[in-house]
C-alpha cells in the first residue's frame, strides 16, 4: 500500500492505490481501496501531523444509485 497525503494551498489530497476488490470484514461491501487503519502523514495542520484513514468500496451485486 502506498498512500500518498500532499497539500497545496487549503486541499489536502490524499492518493490510494486501487486494488483487487476484497471483501469488507462486514462481507457487505468490496474494499478497492484503503488505508488498512489508521496512518501519520507528515503533513501538517497548526504544526500537528494530520492523521488519514479512509476506505473506498463498491456495493457488490446490487444497483448502485448514480449521481
Amino acid at each position: 500500500m502506498s498512500l500518498t497525503v500532499k497539500q497545496k494551498g487549503d486541499v489536502l489530497r490524499i492518493e490510494l492505490p486501487l486494488e483487487k476488490p476484497r471483501p469488507s470484514k462486514s462481507k457487505k461491501t468490496m474494499l478497492v481501496a484503503s488505508t488498512h487503519g489508521v496512518k501519520t502523514t507528515e503533513v501538517r495542520c497548526e504544526g500537528k501531523r494530520i492523521v488519514v484513514v479512509a476506505n473506498a468500496f463498491i456495493y457488490p451485486n446490487k444497483k448502485q444509485k448514480e449521481n
